[in-house]
């Protein structure tokens, strides 16, 4: 008897499921970091690791666990980071102290990174190529779900000592995402036959992006200067060259280089990681500027956010389906989402005073956002992954993780020292402690001093926009150049087999 093939709606929701606890994860871990510092007795500083060993492991792991879900089967490698993710959650809430709550943070961060490429490759084998933008619009539109219920979740598990239940929360919901992933999503793999991997192509790629991204990480804090940092991102780019030149040499290499002679698929993710760099890398002095220099309590720093995260869940499903029905013209619509964006960086450069609020001040660049991201994520993510052949999608959607997550330490670490030039810069030796206190966006000073700091504080924020607006007009050029190959509707594709979906040339 023919095995029946599981809907595309209930595998659509199977990979809801799980991408719906990552993205949860991600943002509840933020709202429980006093709470977490408290308990343990940590300083900030030592709880903040159970969130950046989280990072660095989405952010240098997702690309070569996309490439082995393309080649072992991405429902095999699927399910083991679903694994991983929950017992790591479970040991996450038994951990008895910070140590070992950062360690097993780690773990969980390399279930999650397995999971992140498995859920859009899964999406992207389940549906026809006609749908493609409607299954990247839902994903999508999940993830917006994700960043709205994240902090609200927060706010409610976390009272007291109460924060272990943010981990405890997981497992329920990842063991129903590993029973929903053995039913109803079928496997798929690039070939049948015994496959050989490129181990030492894998330990370079993982271990090149690791110190870069570690680099990247620490000059947030210490400056680019710093020899660490300087050793750690020079470490990180000797060990990427090594990849390269066994990519070269070994007859199945992890990575088919030719792949990074595809324009739109090189300028898409180049897109992405400046596009990560401005949106979020900023996002942090954001929630600064609300909570210490306006005084807003947690709970209302995560609400200001609330319109722009309200119209990415309604808007991403729509745009998803108007990067299917775009075709050639895709790239216009990049351009707009990423002018959107742009310019809400620009209406803080241009209005933002000592005299505004959030409502003037603030309110009109989340609307602008609230519009500009649900155009830009699907539309990028709907030209990367339709630029490389289907066998290849795991591939893609790992590269497209990395691009972003290495991009947001990368905004974070470059907004940091602008901030923290222009306040050097404007203050005078004299007020040491108000320097201090105005890294972090508060002002301590009286009289004078206050106006004084206050005023550094608000221009250093301005400068810090400006120079997202040109992060922002970077990846405008990037997405210009994406016109450069034809993302057209299938129907106006050359006839391929249905396995390799629509495959585009590697000759630029």
């Amino acid at each position: 008897m023919e095995k029946r093939t599981p809907s595309k709606w209930l595998v659509l929701l199977t990979a809801g499921v799980g991408l719906l606890m990552l993205y949860i994860d991600l943002f509840i871990v933020n709202v429980a970091l006093p709470a977490i510092g408290h308990g343990f007795h940590a300083p900030l500083s030592t709880a903040s690791w159970t969130i950046s060993g989280y990072v660095l492991m989405i952010g240098i792991l997702p690309m070569g666990m996309g490439r082995l879900g393309d080649l072992w089967g991405q429902r095999a490698i699927y399910l083991a980071g679903l694994v991983i993710f929950t017992t790591a959650s479970l040991a996450c809430g038994l951990a008895p102290g910070i140590t070992f709550l950062i360690i097993f943070r780690v773990i969980q961060g390399v279930g999650a990174a397995i999971m992140t490429p498995g859920t859009l490759s899964i999406l992207v084998r389940a549906f026809p190529p006609e749908q493609h933008g409607l299954a990247i619009g839902l994903n999508g539109g999940i993830s917006g779900l994700g960043l709205i219920a994240g902090p609200v979740l927060g706010g409610l598990l976390v009272q007291g000592d109460s924060w272990r239940w943010i981990f405890f929360v997981n497992l329920p919901v990842g063991i129903l995402a590993i029973i929903m992933t053995i039913l109803f999503v079928q496997e798929t793999r690039e070939v049948n036959g015994p496959v050989s991997i490129d181990w030492a192509g894998l330990a370079f790629l993982s271990l090149g992006l690791l110190f870069l991204l570690f680099g990247f990480t620490q000059a947030g804090d210490v400056g680019w200067t710093n020899s660490e940092v300087l050793l750690s991102c020079l470490l990180g780019v000797i060990i990427l060259a090594l990849f390269v030149v066994t990519e070269q040499r070994v007859r199945q290499p992890l990575i088919n280089l030719s792949l990074f002679r595809n324009l739109p698929f090189v300028m898409g993710c180049l897109s992405f990681f400046l596009f990560s760099a401005a949106l979020f890398g900023s996002q942090p002095y954001w929630s600064l500027l609300m909570q210490n220099t306006w005084g807003y309590s947690p709970i209302q720093g995560g609400l200001a956010f609330l319109p722009a995260t309200v119209l990415i869940a309604l808007f991403t499903p729509l745009a998803g389906l108007l990067a299917q029905w775009a075709g050639p013209r895709l790239y216009l619509f990049l351009l707009l989402g990423l002018l959107l964006v742009g310019g809400s960086f620009l209406y803080v450069v241009l209005t933002l005073t000592a005299q505004s609020g959030y409502v003037d001040g603030l309110l009109p660049s989340f609307i602008a956002r609230g519009f500009g991201i649900p155009l830009f994520l699907p539309c990028a993510t709907f030209a990367i992954i339709r630029s490389v052949s289907a066998k290849q999608s795991g591939l893609a959607s790992g590269t497209l993780g990395m691009a972003r997550n290495i991009g947001t330490a990368f905004g974070v670490a470059v907004l940091s020292q602008v901030y923290l030039f222009h306040i050097n810069a404007t203050l005078p030796a004299s007020l040491a402690g108000g320097k201090v206190a105005a890294e972090q966006f508060v002002n301590s000073g009286q009289g004078a001093n206050h106006a004084l700091i206050a005023g550094s504080i608000l221009s250093g924020f301005t400068l810090l926009s400006l120079a997202c607006l040109i992060l922002c007009a970077c990846a405008m050029v990037c997405a210009f150049f994406i016109r450069t190959r034809s993302v057209a509707s299938p129907a106006a594709a050359p006839t391929v087999p249905e396995e390799q979906g629509i495959s585009v040339p590697l000759d630029v």
